[in-house]
């Protein structure tokens, strides 16, 4: 059924079209608060946690709230770098969803890498290099920062396995 603009019709469609697009921001929001509460308080279930966040933050996610984007950033971060208490499958499955967060918050995501560069850690390294295979031209003003810090840093990289990481990054 089409209605002309100025109808009455016309204009109520806009406004349901506007309340949908309301619900779907604040369910989108209430989702993401349970799967944070969840990453926070069950240890056991963090990797299909990541999972589902991932799958989430896939949707379009451009008006998230400033502090759900902060706290998941935040989250994802510690949990991939976590020394003895995580995983690694817990730590890819955290990189990962950085990787999915940075489709519509890149800068944010490569702001929060950056920042955590100061020592070589093998999952920021995976992370770098996945953000620069899947964002290659958002990468490139953030080329030589990332190039002089992993210059300095390079006499820390001792194993091999850092240094397969460090290579990818």
């Amino acid at each position: 059924c089409f209605f002309p603009p100025g109808t009455y019709g016309y204009q109520n469609k806009g406004k349901i079209a506007l309340r949908i697009a309301f619900i779907a921001e604040t369910k989108l929001a209430i989702v993401l608060t349970v799967l944070l509460e969840k990453l926070q308080k069950d240890e056991q279930s963090r990797v299909d946690i990541y999972c589902a966040l991932e799958k989430v933050l896939q949707q379009d996610t451009q008006g998230l709230e400033r502090r759900l984007l902060e706290k998941i950033i935040t989250l994802a971060s510690n949990h991939m770098r976590e020394t003895q208490e995580a995983t690694n499958e817990l730590k890819v499955a955290a990189s990962n969803t950085l990787v999915t967060l940075a489709r519509c918050y890149f800068n944010d995501v490569m702001c929060e890498l950056l920042y955590r560069l100061e020592l070589p850690e093998e999952f920021i390294f995976l992370t770098l290099g996945n953000l620069s295979s899947a964002y290659a031209l958002e990468c490139i003003p953030f080329v030589g920062m990332i190039l002089n810090i992993m210059i300095s840093m390079l006499e820390l990289v001792k194993d091999s396995r850092m240094r397969q990481a460090f290579c990818g990054g």
